[in-house]
């Protein structure tokens, strides 16, 4: 029974917002790290569709594997700003 009871207040606890509070520093330092990834796999992509589109005119580029951990990353820290501090 005791354990059962400890199990509850301890499930209990972390689901509270409480314990989830940022400071603005760090909140403010997830959305940038968000926005940085973004417009650095951006600027990436624009590069090598204009390089593509130069030598084969096609409209489109495969992604790079730079383009897409700048994407992943981005998504990452949004998840992380989204579930603490929205």
């Amino acid at each position: 029974m005791k354990k059962v009871l400890l199990g509850l207040v301890i499930a209990l606890m972390m689901t509270g917002s409480g314990y989830a509070d940022l400071d603005r520093d760090e909140c403010k330092y997830l959305k940038t790290s968000a926005e940085a990834y973004v417009t650095i796999g951006k600027i990436l992509d624009d590069q090598l569709t204009a390089v593509v589109n130069e030598q084969k005119n096609i409209d489109y580029a495969p992604a790079t594997k730079e383009v897409l951990d700048n994407i992943k990353n981005a998504h990452y820290y949004a998840i992380t700003y989204s579930a603490l501090c929205d």
